[in-house]
């Protein structure tokens, strides 16, 4: 079961070092919702918890289009989104961190804007919370 904010991105692929990662699944995942506390990216795949541990990440230069490159920690992740490409567009570097599921991939303001912007339009603005 999907959390409530993360939302499925259904035609996005995932490769590990040039192999495809059936069953891998990419959310976008909104400020708020299930524990969020920043909009971000949710990569998940039980192979992909060996390249980053949980509480561990890197700060890796990619060029996002439909297809983007993370080479972190002397691996190769790829991810090929239509979706995605038209969400997010950047040229520098990028937070990915560890989670228990896979990764998740932090961004900047402006994509991180774009993201949120795509959640509205799903139905789920992001939440701010009260300190």
């Amino acid at each position: 079961m999907v959390g409530v904010g993360k939302i499925p991105i259904d035609d996005a692929k995932v490769y590990l070092d040039g192999s495809l990662l059936l069953d891998a699944k990419v959310y976008v995942h909104i400020k708020g919702y299930s524990r969020a506390r920043v909009t971000h990216v949710d990569v998940e795949h039980q192979s992909l918890k060996k390249v980053i541990l949980p509480r561990h990440s890197d700060y890796p230069s990619v060029k996002w289009g439909s297809r983007v490159e993370i080479s972190v920690k002397g691996h190769v992740i790829v991810i090929e989104s239509e979706t995605l490409g038209k969400i997010i567009k950047m040229d520098g570097n990028l937070y990915v961190g560890g989670k228990g599921k896979g990764i998740f991939l932090g961004f900047h303001k402006d994509q991180i804007r774009s993201l949120e912007s795509f959640g509205e339009s799903k139905g789920f603005p992001p939440i701010k919370r009260s300190s």
